[in-house]
């Protein structure tokens, strides 16, 4: 009897390759594709609940780290980054450029709540960007792992030299989370293990720090950086390299941070933005008194490419929050 042309074929496979009952081939390196596509797919939702990134913008990385696994012939999803803070870090970097074999050698990993910060065979080469670690750090203990892929640069002529990562495995990282997620059945299951990443319930890695934009911004506004050109030189101006390090018109007062200042989240870089921008506009114990609250309510919500922070704007906060404090 012959076979309706509908009904499903089995298939089988043999040396990676997919075959069909009815004789059709489907080669290993499309099979891998296409499973990196439903890799990056997942990605893209699970890491919308994890970064301030814009839709649009995560979903161009979702593309690029599809095509970039492709092209690399990785068996799953790998995610491309740059390093942050590497400026700090020139000597080791011009080592590492040298190094014949270092390409996709493992990275070692210093994770805390804050940061995440990566090492070359024990030297310290930059951080992971904010954008990124809010999703990778739930990922790392389900396998996740980060590679170098190439220092870029030169170290001739003045330039810096950057660190190009890729955080490797990211699709067999997230089935394993799923699994070890489903795999607690009854009674033992945990509260969350029915909500995935594009339910509106949100899922929160443990001491994450999540803020929304504050009211009070509308007190201190963050201008585009165009509006540098017409405000005050006492304005606080923020702006990011194109390795996406962050940088400030004032100087870096070290107290939490000594890698660097950053906006957007909440963290130890953030907290020395707010106290460096508060001891260039008011007196030292007050800054003291409210950079914590100044990070919480002003530098959390700045947006990731920065902007202009009006310094008659942050004087007006300052008087607000001292008459109203308790």
């Amino acid at each position: 009897m012959t076979q309706p042309a509908h009904a499903t074929t089995a298939v089988h496979f043999d040396d990676g390759d997919i075959h069909t009952e009815a004789g059709t081939r489907i080669p290993a390196a499309e099979v891998r594709a296409r499973r990196i596509a439903r890799e990056a797919e997942g990605w893209r939702a699970f890491a919308a609940e994890r970064t301030r990134m814009r839709p649009g913008t995560l979903t161009g990385k979702a593309l690029g780290a599809c095509a970039f696994s492709v092209h690399h012939g990785t068996q799953s999803l790998a995610v491309p980054s740059k390093l942050v803070g590497t400026s700090r870090h020139q000597a080791v970097l011009r080592e590492v450029a040298r190094d014949v074999g270092a390409p996709w050698e493992p990275l070692g990993l210093d994770v805390t709540a804050d940061e995440i910060r990566v090492f070359y065979r024990g030297e310290l080469v930059g951080e992971v960007q904010p954008k990124h670690a809010g999703w990778v750090r739930p990922l790392l203990p389900f396998g996740l792992v980060v590679r170098l892929t190439r220092v870029t640069g030169t170290s001739g002529g003045g330039y810096r030299l950057g660190c190009n990562v890729a955080f490797t495995g990211v699709g067999e990282a997230l089935s394993r989370r799923a699994d070890a997620a489903s795999g607690m059945s009854g009674d033992c299951a945990p509260s969350t293990s029915s909500v995935d990443a594009r339910s509106p319930l949100r899922l929160v890695v443990a001491d994450e720090v999540r803020h929304e934009p504050a009211a009070v911004l509308t007190e201190v506004p963050v201008l585009p950086e165009r509006e540098a050109l017409t405000g005050g030189p006492e304005d606080i101006i923020l702006w990011r390299t194109p390795e996406g390090e962050a940088h400030a018109s004032v100087p870096h007062a070290v107290r939490h941070s000594p890698s660097g200042m950053e906006w957007g989240y909440g963290g130890s870089g953030p907290a020395d933005l707010a106290l460096s921008v508060l001891l260039a506009l008011t007196d030292e114990p007050t800054a003291n008194v409210l950079y914590h609250r100044f990070k919480h309510e002003v530098v959390t919500a700045i947006p990731e490419e920065g902007g202009v922070l009006r310094a008659a704007d942050i004087r007006r906060w300052i008087e607000r929050t001292q008459r109203y404090a308790c």
